[in-house]
């Protein structure tokens, strides 16, 4: 059996290329805010901020995602490197394509969640192509594919799916509330829909909402150039579309939105499209 560090490789030790659904993530602004932490004096200060981050990021997910039988660490692998981060699931290690797909997802989702919180946007693509990770080496055309759906079509913080991750995920069956786990935009685009980390058996967490809503309102604060600002609008607009989305659920209060005129929306859960599409055949 293969070691958590050693989906990719064989049983000689060497590194195989394997089918997989792959997450490739990019926290926005990144290099702006390492070069602001210097020019103040405050980069050790950067530095224990994003580690602190990133370690809470990790054990939320490891933690919410323990239980699943996909989770098992020899399935998968993972690498941090500067502000990316980047997670591979082998097709063939899996129970089938959907509980790969379902379970990078599921990842990427709150990994997003969790870096946002601590006030890091993360935008990406998640694509299904060859790819290999190991301690040495990341290689493969899932790399590159997803490398440059971030740069060209993610823009904003939003981690935007391949059209065969998104049929990987809807093969899983019908999507429930809780399980509503991607968006279509506007430009129709399919994204990570992760504030629907926030909601659990008991319906929407609205402090964690709060959280979001603080955590944007001081991004936002932050941010003098004119080409950052209209991202941060996009999350606002997210944020109060899935405001709008759950407004009849326990707890809700107007509070929770961000002040802007945009409840109705294009933007589309996966479980809506899923619905508007059996009704039509």
């Amino acid at each position: 059996m293969t070691s958590p560090t050693k989906a990719y490789l064989d049983q000689s030790g060497r590194p195989q290329l394997r089918d997989s659904v792959t997450a490739f993530l990019d926290v926005l602004g990144f290099s702006h805010t390492v070069l602001s932490a210097a020019e103040a004096g405050t980069s050790q200060q950067c530095l224990d901020h994003i580690v602190g981050a990133l370690n809470d990021a990790r054990a939320f997910v490891r933690d919410s995602l323990s239980t699943q039988d996909s989770a098992g660490p020899q399935r998968w692998a993972i690498k941090f490197f500067s502000d990316n981060l980047l997670l591979g699931y082998p097709l063939e290690s899996a129970i089938d394509a959907s509980a790969a797909a379902m379970f990078v997802v599921r990842c990427t989702q709150r990994y997003q969640f969790q870096m946002a919180l601590s006030g890091f946007f993360v935008r990406g693509a998640l694509a299904i192509g060859p790819l290999c990770v190991t301690d040495d080496i990341i290689f493969g055309t899932a790399l590159i594919d997803s490398y440059r759906l971030e740069a060209n079509a993610s823009i904003v913080p939003r981690v935007v799916v391949t059209d065969p991750v998104l049929k990987a995920v809807m093969a899983s069956g019908p999507v429930t509330d809780e399980e509503d786990v991607l968006c279509r935009d506007i430009d129709g685009w399919w994204f990570v829909n992760y504030l629907q980390s926030t909601v659990g058996p008991q319906g929407v967490n609205w402090q964690q909402i709060e959280q979001h809503k603080k955590a944007v309102l001081a991004s936002l604060s932050r941010s003098a150039r004119h080409d950052i600002l209209p991202k941060f609008g996009w999350v606002s607009r997210y944020h109060n579309v899935f405001c709008y989305w759950h407004r009849n659920t326990p707890g809700y209060s107007d509070e929770f939105r961000i002040q802007r005129l945009d409840e109705e929306s294009v933007i589309v859960r996966l479980s809506d499209s899923m619905l508007r599409t059996s009704r039509e055949t």
